[in-house]
């Protein structure tokens, strides 16, 4: 059995329990958890089949990556051929993902799909991806070399007058090289200043001598994503700068010490901001400490103040937190993680500043 017949099978059981005949998959990331299709489509999964229905654009991706579903190509669109199955079906209790449903296109499926009874659900699929099974892991893994190699070569090109969108593009160029099929989100690279902006959109700011250089960026290989923040300073480090960054590694590891099985993510944050909001600079980490990573960038679990989560062995979450100061500029460092039985596994592995 193939690992997407296996979670297709675990999902069903879920089916069941909401006394659902059938279950609607829209979400393109879910789409390729459950059948292996990286083109556009709907999938349609019940407790005995799979159903993917695309166009003929992907004629030859259906075929070879989800070769255990029935595939129906559409031919006057996808949401059209989905209501023309549901409305001759003698199976009504139709499960969809709420969160991915537009209301407008849930519209149009209760127009046409029959007596088929369509009914809202929350996070069915997206619970079951939190934990990685080991192919996942292998995948994140790579993704993770792939920026830990690129982002020190960045940092080794850094001139002054190089622009913080040059430098960008310039990142991007290393994460293929480096073996990513692409970036998994649009590298953050802030100077000076703008470093004090959590999540910076790279300008025409030139680099300068003396200017904090923060860069976050993740690569994406095989569909799975990785993410990394990195920072330094383009010249002999101030006692401000060190303090600040010495504080935030603290942190860093602070909570990467209960990154366990069991642990609270919500008391992992916790952990971190103890740390910030007892050094001179109390207040100025506003974001969570971390988010899980996958077929998104930014999934569950949460690494929150107020989140109840509680991690389990197989879960790749980030650990981030960050020290912001307005005009002045910011320290974040990010390492990926694996939660494994025996703690927090560290996954990407660019080197830290030794201060």
């Amino acid at each position: 059995m193939s690992s997407y017949a296996r979670r297709r099978k675990e999902l069903s059981e879920s089916i069941q329990q909401n006394e659902l005949d059938l279950f609607i998959v829209s979400s393109r990331p879910n789409l390729r958890y459950l059948t292996g299709f990286t083109g556009e489509g709907i999938g349609l999964v019940s407790p005995g089949e799979a159903m993917l229905i695309t166009d003929r654009r992907y004629e030859v991706e259906a075929g070879e990556e989800a070769p255990d579903c029935q595939v129906i190509f559409a031919e006057q669109g996808y949401l059209r051929q989905l209501a023309s199955y549901l409305a001759e079906s003698e199976q009504p209790r139709v499960g969809f993902e709420s969160q991915h449903l537009s209301y407008a296109n849930y519209q149009k499926l209760a127009e046409l799909a029959g007596a088929a009874e369509l009914v809202p659900t929350e996070e069915i699929v997206e619970q079951r991806r939190v934990v990685k099974d080991d192919a996942e892991i292998a995948v994140i893994r790579r993704a993770a070399q792939v920026v830990s190699e690129a982002v020190p070569q960045v940092l080794a090109e850094l001139a002054v007058g190089i622009m913080e969108r040059e430098l960008s593009l310039r990142l991007r160029e290393a994460i293929l090289n480096a073996g990513g099929d692409d970036v998994s989100f649009e590298p953050v690279v802030a100077f000076g200043e703008n470093s004090a902006r959590a999540h910076a959109v790279p300008t025409g700011r030139k680099l300068a001598a003396g200017d904090i250089v923060l860069i976050d960026a993740g690569a994406k290989v095989e569909g799975y994503c990785s993410d990394m923040t990195r920072t330094v300073v383009f010249s002999d480090p101030t006692e401000k700068f060190i303090e600040i960054y010495q504080t935030v590694r603290q942190a860093q590891q602070a909570a990467m010490s209960m990154i366990t099985p069991g642990a609270v993510a919500g008391e992992v944050d916790a952990q971190a901001r103890e740390v910030i909001d007892n050094s001179p600079y109390e207040g100025s980490f506003g974001h969570s400490l971390g988010h899980g990573v996958g077929l998104e960038v930014h999934e569950g679990p949460k690494l929150g103040k107020k989140s109840e989560e509680v991690l389990a062995a197989g879960q790749v979450v980030t650990n981030e937190p960050g020290i912001y100061l307005p005009g002045w500029g910011g320290v974040r460092l990010e390492e990926l993680v694996l939660v494994t039985e025996q703690g927090a596994r560290p996954l990407t592995q660019a080197p830290y500043l030794e201060l």
